[in-house]
């Protein structure tokens, strides 16, 4: 049975749905919250990480605490914020999906991507996943074959992460408003690529360090384009990206891969 521990929230407590739990986090501001498999430690998250609920009732299935205040909050790559410890995040659940405090505004978007037999010309069932909340009609999960020359461009993980991210992005750019978005990866590879190393590799004529040619430079220098032209639109970081550890139950990442899995049930090679 999951628990869902809540340090920071309209009620602090264990909860244990993640129904319960998003009722006290949905919208707060700075919430802290974090699943685990075991009662002992969701209570022991919220009373070392305990922030102080506004009644101090928790639901009849909880736990509430009333100890004081932690912001867990912190600078993440590219400007964005995450929660510490693996927490869901301090960005609140918006509407839109994932996202959208009172503090920051941004919207946000899970990306994941998905390749058995990575790399591996016989075997590449390959997908990307796009979740923007539960039930969200934009959710996308696709096979590489779908969006890809899978021929040409063996799938990799990284490729897969990569397109996902693209997909991210156009949905950004075919937005009339100028609101901030934050594209969640568990890819530190496609984060660093477009973040850090990019700079590097335009300065080389996209060859690393050893002379070799980048991988995956075209989709590299597709999603730079792109988010070159959302920031000159919308202001500079109108676009930043934060990243999660994978398969630690943050519910945004798991609807992430859950949707690039899907897409990979798609794509078989015989």
């Amino acid at each position: 049975m999951p628990y869902y521990s809540v340090a920071k929230g309209r009620n602090a407590g264990v909860y244990h749905s993640w129904d319960e739990c998003k009722q006290n986090v949905n919208g707060y501001s700075g919430a802290v919250f974090k699943k685990f498999s075991s009662e002992g430690e969701a209570r022991s998250f919220m009373n070392n990480n305990g922030g102080s609920s506004g009644s101090g009732y928790s639901s009849g299935s909880g736990y509430s605490s009333g100890s004081g205040g932690y912001n867990s909050s912190r600078s993440g790559y590219g400007g964005g914020s995450y929660s510490g410890s693996g927490g869901y995040g301090s960005l609140g659940y918006g509407s839109s999906g994932y996202g959208g405090s009172s503090k920051s505004k941004s919207t946000r978007i899970y990306t994941d991507g998905a390749s058995r037999g990575n790399g591996r010309t016989n075997t590449p069932e390959a997908g990307y996943g796009v979740y923007f909340g539960p039930n969200d009609p934009r959710n996308v999960g696709k096979a590489m074959s779908e969006v890809d020359d899978v021929k040409a461009n063996v799938p990799t993980n990284q490729r897969a992460e990569l397109t996902a991210i693209r997909h991210a992005l156009q949905h950004i750019d075919s937005q009339p408003d100028s609101q901030p978005y934050t594209i969640v990866t568990d890819s530190q590879y496609s984060q660093k690529a477009l973040t850090e190393w990019s700079n590097n590799w335009q300065k080389n004529n996209w060859r690393t360090s050893n002379g070799a040619p980048v991988a995956n430079q075209d989709l590299i220098k597709e999603n730079l384009s792109l988010m070159n032209k959302i920031n000159s639109r919308n202001g500079q970081n109108s676009v930043q990206f934060e990243h999660v550890r994978g398969h630690n139950g943050d519910p945004g990442n798991e609807g992430a891969d859950a949707l690039a899995n899907s897409g990979a049930d798609k794509l078989r090679f015989y």
